[in-house]
């Protein structure tokens, strides 16, 4: 059932990803809602929506039936309140929400949500924070601590959340998600789309468990902690190579970001007693350490593949490719594209035997995807022969599993000013 008197803010987003659902419904207005009983209401329906930015007799009206909708959550049901009042309509939500939560006025221009680690833009976003809430509601947004701009996450302040009431579930926000599914675009209308599915999906006998803020601190922390280990054990073959702050600038700036927002985790605590203001920041250290460990794992790959190059050795060059890589040659006399490894090593041995490699200089390997997806690394690199010729390349070479299956050569000359220094 949806329970509304008017589209909130002009919208019907909520009918709209019903239909799209494919899910039956209902719209009742609060006088047509009054006399139903708990009864009918708990044989009739699974989920009750009550919709945002209402005129005061709606919330007038829906006010005494706060018993019956009490039972019904009671019952195994679920109850959506979209309380983001102070709206278009200028009705004010007064009547506390089952187990007494209810909603303060506070407008922010963005929310955070908290397990996916991403801010929602609207004007506003959210219209109040939940306050009253059980110890064990999970908390899916907060506030930003600025009200006009992103600011940082205020976890004082939740604006949308989930809790149990008897055996039934209740979601409740302030998020305006009505307006911004209509007029902020896809990302808010995917998010509707979660929360009514989270609905819909409900399962009156099975618990619902919290999120356990301390268990991802946790895993985090340990996971931090592992990678940081790979990391350092897995630098050390650099000194092999001629590593310089050109070569691999990506790999420090995701390791002192990873640094930094670990020490602002350990500001709350160690990770075990799991505060909600270390969680974002234990994610972001696990998260860019591991990106710092990849880039590195594929820099080695990448510059022992180099490496090779400059040592002429054709059965070093190919070692690492896949049988059914493709090499992408692009400019010079060798142009054109070259499928599996023996077309390959004939292209390298025609290069080979006509240019004496004497050093290859590599500038600022990143991460790379390529538009089939794969993963791997694109750098600067200026091929530099004993004939004279400075080759200067566009270079990216994409993995499966640990070898090489696909592998760019670009001729480019504008990558020239990178070597000059």
């Amino acid at each position: 059932m949806v329970l509304k008197n008017v589209d909130a803010w002009g919208s019907n987003a909520v009918e709209e990803m019903l239909d799209e659902i494919g899910v039956p419904y209902d719209v009742l207005s609060s006088s047509e809602f009054a006399p139903l009983t708990a009864s009918y209401l708990i044989n009739k329906y699974d989920v009750i929506i009550i919709e945002s930015d209402q005129p005061q007799n709606f919330y007038d009206e829906l006010a005494p039936e706060m018993g019956d909708i009490e039972e019904f959550v009671k019952a195994g049901k679920v109850l959506q309140v979209h309380a983001a009042n102070w709206g278009w309509h200028g009705g004010v939500w007064k009547t506390p929400l089952p187990g007494g939560v209810e909603i303060v006025k506070s407008y922010s221009n963005y929310d955070y949500n908290v397990e996916k680690d991403l801010w929602y833009y609207s004007t506003f976003a959210s219209h109040g924070y939940l306050i009253n809430l059980p110890q064990d509601a999970k908390i899916i947004t907060v506030q930003s601590d600025v009200s006009y701009s992103q600011g940082a996450p205020d976890y004082n302040k939740p604006s949308a959340v989930t809790y149990q009431y008897g055996k039934g579930l209740v979601f409740a926000t302030g998020l305006t998600l009505e307006y911004s599914a209509k007029y902020r675009g896809a990302m808010w209308k995917e998010f509707l789309k979660e929360i009514i599915i989270g609905s819909l999906e409900f399962k009156p006998a099975k618990k619902v468990e919290y999120f356990d803020y301390a268990m991802m601190n946790y895993i985090w922390y340990m996971l931090y902690n592992r990678y940081t280990e790979k990391f350092d054990e897995m630098y050390k073959e650099t000194e092999q190579y001629n590593i310089t702050n050109s070569t691999i600038p990506q790999v420090a700036e995701y390791k002192s970001l990873a640094e930094k927002h670990y020490e602002l985790g350990w500001q709350y605590g160690h990770p075990i007693k799991g505060h909600i203001q270390a969680l974002p920041h234990m994610r972001r250290a696990y998260m860019n350490i591991k990106k710092a460990y990849v880039l590195l794992d594929y820099s080695l790959k990448g510059l022992k593949h180099w490496q090779a190059l400059e040592n002429n050795n054709l059965t070093a060059l190919i070692q690492q490719n896949n049988d059914a890589s493709t090499l992408y040659w692009v400019g010079g006399p060798l142009n054109g594209t070259y499928k599996g490894i023996e077309n390959a090593k004939a292209t390298w041995s025609r290069f080979l035997g006509g240019n004496n490699v004497t050093k290859v200089d590599v500038y600022n390997i990143t991460l790379a995807k390529s538009e089939d997806g794969m993963t791997g690394i694109r750098a600067v690199v200026i091929v530099s022969t004993k004939e004279g010729k400075r080759i200067p390349l566009r270079y990216e070479i994409y993995f499966k599993d640990d070898s090489i299956i696909e592998e760019w050569w670009i001729i480019d000359p504008s990558v020239l000013e990178m070597a000059k220094d």
